[in-house]
C-alpha cells in the first residue's frame, strides 16, 4: 500500500478490549450502587487476575485512599471482555456512574487498557513497539506530565537498546525476555496471561470522553500494527530531531497515509483529533 494515499481501515468491531479504572474519594458500597443504578452487573471482589463476565471492583494498593474507607491504597474497576460500539457505550456509563458517585483521581492513579492480539504475529508485535517508541515524543506530550518520559515506575518507557534487541527478535519468546517486566508503557505481559496487550501510559480519569477516545486511538494502533512495516531510524533521527506537532503529522500519516482533514473523519480519525486537542492543552498549560 502506497504511503500517499488514504488509508481508509475503521473501526474494528470485532477486536475486544478491556479496561482497568484507578481511582479513590468514594467507598465500595457508594460506587456498587451507581454502576447498579446505571445497569452495570458489578460484584465487589478480592484482588484477582482471572476474567470475569462481569465488571469487579477490586483494591489497589498503589492508589490514594482519600475518602474511600480503607486504612491504605484506593478501588480498582476491571471490565469484563467488551467488543464494539457496544463496548464502548458501556464503558461510557461505567464512567459517568462512577463521577456520580463521587471517584477521583491523581497522579497515583491509571487507565489502563488491553487490546485482543491472539491475531498477532512476531512481526505485528514489532511493529507495535517500533511505532510506539518511534512516536513516544507524541505520546507523551498528550497525557499527563506524570505519565512522561521514564519516571514513572508503573508505565517505564522503551529504551533504544530494547529497539535494537526487538528488531533481532525472531519470536514471541524473545520478545517476552525483551519486554519482561509488566511495568512498560506497552505491557506484552499482559499476552500470556490474556493475549492481549496492555497500553499503561494514560492517566487516570473519571471522564468518559477521555476514556472512549483512548481506546478508540490505542485500537487505531494495534490495526496500523497489522499493516506493513514500521520502519526506525538509526540515531533515533525521527524520535527526537522534530517537535510534538510533527511528530503528530508523521503519526497520522503512518496510520492513515497522509495528513489531511478527509482522513479524520472516520472513528479514527475523530480519535487522532481528540488527542491532537489533548496535546494542544497540555502545551498551552505549560506555555
Amino acid at each position: 500500500m502506497a504511503m500517499n494515499k488514504l488509508r481508509t481501515f475503521e473501526f474494528n468491531e470485532n477486536r475486544t478490549f478491556g479496561v482497568e479504572i484507578e481511582f479513590f474519594g468514594t467507598t465500595a458500597p457508594q460506587v456498587l450502587e451507581a454502576l447498579r443504578n446505571a445497569g452495570i452487573d458489578v460484584q465487589h471482589e478480592r484482588y484477582n487476575h482471572s476474567r470475569r463476565p462481569h465488571w469487579k471492583l477490586v483494591y489497589d494498593s498503589s492508589v490514594n485512599n482519600v475518602g474511600t474507607g480503607l486504612a491504605t491504597g484506593g478501588h480498582e474497576l476491571v471490565s469484563p471482555v467488551l467488543k464494539g460500539k457496544d463496548g464502548l457505550e458501556e464503558l461510557k456509563k461505567v464512567m459517568e456512574a462512577l463521577d456520580r458517585a463521587g471517584a477521583k483521581v491523581d497522579k497515583t492513579c491509571g487507565f489502563h487498557v488491553h487490546h485482543g492480539v491472539a491475531d498477532f504475529t512476531v512481526d505485528s508485535f514489532k511493529n507495535i513497539f517500533f511505532l510506539y517508541y518511534k512516536f513516544e515524543n507524541f505520546f507523551d506530550a498528550i497525557v499527563a506530565p506524570s505519565r512522561r518520559g521514564n519516571g514513572n515506575q508503573y508505565c517505564r518507557a522503551i529504551t533504544r537498546e530494547q529497539i535494537e534487541k526487538l528488531e533481532q527478535a525472531d519470536s514471541l519468546t524473545r520478545i517476552g525476555e525483551i519486554f519482561h517486566s509488566r511495568y512498560h508503557k506497552l505491557n506484552f505481559q499482559a499476552y500470556y496471561r490474556h493475549q492481549t496487550l496492555e497500553f499503561r501510559q494514560h492517566g487516570g480519569t473519571v471522564n468518559s470522553q477521555k476514556a472512549v477516545n483512548w481506546v478508540v486511538f490505542t485500537q487505531a494502533i494495534v490495526e496500523r500494527a497489522k499493516l506493513e512495516t514500521i520502519r526506525i531510524a538509526r540515531k533515533d533521527h525521527d524520535r527526537d530531531a522534530v517537535t510534538n506537532f510533527n511528530h503528530e503529522r508523521r503519526l497520522r500519516r503512518t496510520l492513515f497515509g497522509e495528513v489531511t482533514r478527509e482522513s479524520l473523519k472516520n472513528d479514527y480519525g475523530q480519535a487522532v483529533k481528540f488527542q491532537m486537542k489533548r496535546r494542544q492543552h497540555f502545551e498551552s498549560r505549560a506555555a
